[in-house]
């Protein structure tokens, strides 16, 4: 009896997850930014900070390629000056400050090109016109390595995405010290799925890097990656469907900060991989078939004392906190 028991219940929640995963795609569909039905202006909100980040990306490197990223710029012109700015000036300024930056560095080196007048034009209507302040593009970083005599905020707010390395291995049990106090992360119930596969191997760091295809221009300078991985034995039931990516997540980001209080910079790079790129990436890192991919995080000791990083700038407060209680 107790056998039968156990199998209408395993019965029974496997068509909990069919129908959770379905009501998941449904969701998708409806308020995704590749839906129909999601408000246009909220969609550009983001593509205009996608793509200008994008640029920052390229300013970013230790060499940025001339005129890089045409056709993003004279989309994220377009869309900018389409973009119903009463939803939020950020993704504007964001881009003014990325754009000026773009047209400064080609100015610098003596690049002339139709580009970059249009360009310039469009930093001057958006300051003239709109009044908009430039807040994009890079930020020079004269002390990567964090002061640990600051405060805990100043010390969690000098993070930064570092893509310009020295090419050195990372200590083995530097490594692994910073690992053990990353484990400090919160995890569901203790499960502690969360796995870190370190590469150091150049052949190996460059197949990687290859197969996730978002560190286009500072691949080679990367001295160690790290992939997140969760262990899908941990998990069970449509209720824990998504808590390996939550929990691998929670790791990383502990992971960056234990890197950046040792002045080891880092860059988290995403794994928005469909199935069968995933498992191409987990068959040229070793990881077995039942753990899902969270992301890859870029490490190593930076370039140099000064280090540009990409600018980032943050929404406001005001557009991200809501006080659900009464008032």
């Amino acid at each position: 009896m107790s056998r039968i028991r156990s199998f209408a219940t395993r019965l029974r929640k496997s068509g909990q997850m069919v129908s959770e995963f379905a009501l998941d795609l449904a969701y998708y569909l409806r308020h995704s930014g590749i839906s129909p039905f999601q408000d246009a202006n909220r969609k550009l909100f983001y593509k205009i900070i996608i793509e200008t980040h994008a640029i920052e990306k390229g300013l970013s490197l230790r060499e940025p390629r001339p005129l890089f990223g045409r056709d993003k710029i004279r989309f994220i012109m377009a869309a900018c000056r389409r973009y119903d700015r009463r939803h939020s000036l950020m993704p504007v300024s964001m881009a003014t400050g990325a754009l000026s930056a773009y047209g400064q560095l080609h100015r610098e080196r003596g690049i002339d090109d139709p580009l970059i007048g249009e360009i310039e034009e469009f930093v001057a209507e958006m300051a003239h016109d709109v009044g908009i302040s430039a807040n994009g593009g890079l930020r020079q970083l004269d002390q990567p390595a964090p002061n640990h005599a600051a405060s805990p905020h100043d010390f969690l707010a000098s993070r930064f995405s570092c893509r310009m390395f020295r090419r050195e291995a990372l200590p083995r049990d530097v490594i692994e010290r910073l690992v053990a106090i990353a484990q400090s992360a919160p995890s569901q119930c203790n499960r502690q799925a969360t796995h870190l596969h370190c590469f150091q191997d150049r052949a190996r760091i460059d197949s990687l890097l290859r197969l996730q295809a978002g560190s286009a221009g500072f691949a080679e300078d990367v001295p160690c990656l790290f992939v997140v991985s969760t262990d899908f034995a941990a998990w069970g039931g449509p209720q824990q469907r998504h808590q390996g990516f939550v929990d691998g997540a929670l790791f990383a980001m502990s992971l960056m900060l234990s890197l950046h209080g040792a002045g080891i910079a880092s860059c988290p790079l995403n794994l928005a991989v469909d199935h069968r790129r995933e498992r191409d990436i987990r068959r040229v890192a070793g990881i077995p078939e039942h753990h899902r991919l969270v992301m890859m995080i870029a490490a190593g000791f930076p370039l140099a004392r000064t280090v540009k990083a990409a600018r980032s700038p943050r929404r406001d407060v005001a557009e991200i906190l809501r006080f659900g209680d009464a008032s």
